[in-house]
């Protein structure tokens, strides 16, 4: 599949990097590790500007969030598990990962769609529970684009350092996306603090 991908954005340049970017959010079946990174390896290599490579990566990532976001509203929680129970193994997603997804999506809310972003598979599939649930359409392109924008751009820019080592960031992404993971974590707790210790002082007053 590697071999595949590079060859397809190395004969179509920005709209095979733009496609495979929107089909990786609609129905995952290329890692963006590998589509991104290569991306960025192209931008040192050929006439590729990197600045629209970065944008078409968040605009491809978005479209594709919003034709999931679009299918989840339209069938509904009880078709979409029918669905992915007889043919989610055609397109590599299981009930266990939708289950996953949804439960992200209960627990953090609106910040499940930004934190999401970083997560295999969650990433793809946090638009879904986001239509069935009809979340405000501004809010969710807002995070998406955040999101996306964070983790693609992060991919490209690594991509064009590392040069002709770019395929080696597939042994270490999961680690990047665990620190990416911690950061929002403490961000979001720094946050919270702030928050808790704005109204403790307005009820003191």
């Amino acid at each position: 599949m590697e071999q595949w991908i590079t060859e397809f954005m190395t004969q179509y340049g920005y709209i095979g990097i733009f496609v495979l970017v929107f089909l990786e959010y609609v129905i995952h079946p290329f890692p963006s590790e590998i589509i991104l990174t290569f991306a960025g390896f192209m931008t040192s290599q050929s006439e590729l500007n990197i600045y629209i490579v970065c944008l078409l990566a968040v605009i491809g990532a978005v479209l594709g969030s919003l034709v999931l976001y679009g299918i989840g509203a339209l069938i509904g929680e009880e078709r979409l598990y029918r669905f992915i129970n007889k043919r989610g193994k055609y397109i590599g997603i299981k009930t266990s990962d939708l289950d996953k997804t949804i439960k992200w999506l209960d627990k953090y809310g609106h910040w499940a769609i930004l934190i999401g972003r970083f997560i295999p598979i969650v990433r793809t599939l946090i638009s879904l529970p986001a239509g069935i649930t009809k979340m405000n359409i501004p809010v969710f392109i807002l995070l998406t684009a955040i999101g996306t924008g964070m983790w693609n751009i992060f991919l490209i820019l690594l991509g064009k350092a590392l040069g002709n080592h770019w395929h080696e960031i597939l042994l270490y992404v999961g680690m990047y996306s665990k620190v990416f993971l911690i950061i929002i974590a403490i961000a979001l707790i720094y946050v919270a603090y702030l928050w808790f210790k704005r109204i403790k002082a307005t009820n003191a007053s």
